[in-house]
């Protein structure tokens, strides 16, 4: 019941801040940037990695989410540093917060991985997991809504 509330508030979420965005596209460049394209292709990476941790934190699934996190961080960096994506001011802000979420819901996945009889009288692992991800989770949305410009993720 929880997680179905969570991926509800989730999906509204998106969908409110998609709904709401302002006009103007990123623009990329640099080293493999190829225009909006490219800001549109990492947008649908970073979506994909967002419901990839949605469904792994559903299914409790410690050890996958670890990874996810971890495949998450370098391209956090880059948008984040602009090391490979040249975006909006707004985008960049967003990047910044995500990868600040992103460590420490790494942080937060890494203790309950690391000592699993601490969890006696807590709820199960996948409540933990949705808790530890939830601000990570509507950052992402944001980043992705602002790589956008208020564009639909491309499904592909």
């Amino acid at each position: 019941m929880r997680s179905q509330l969570t991926r509800a508030l989730a999906v509204f979420v998106t969908a409110a801040s998609v709904t709401l965005a302002g006009a103007g596209v990123a623009v990329a460049g640099g080293p493999g940037g190829k225009g909006a394209s490219s800001t549109t292709s990492v947008a649908a990476e970073v979506q994909s990695m967002r419901d990839n941790l949605v469904s792994r934190a559903d299914n409790g699934d410690v050890s996958g989410t670890q990874a996810t996190l971890a495949r998450l961080a370098p391209v956090l960096t880059d948008l984040a540093q602009g090391k490979r994506y040249v975006i909006q001011s707004d985008a960049k802000d967003s990047a910044a917060t995500a990868q600040q979420e992103n460590a420490t819901a790494k942080r937060g996945v890494d203790e309950l991985a690391a000592d699993p009889e601490s969890r006696a009288g807590l709820p199960p692992v996948a409540g933990l997991l949705n808790a530890l991800l939830q601000r990570l989770l509507i950052s992402l949305s944001s980043l992705v809504n602002d790589l956008l410009g208020g564009l639909t993720v491309p499904v592909g």
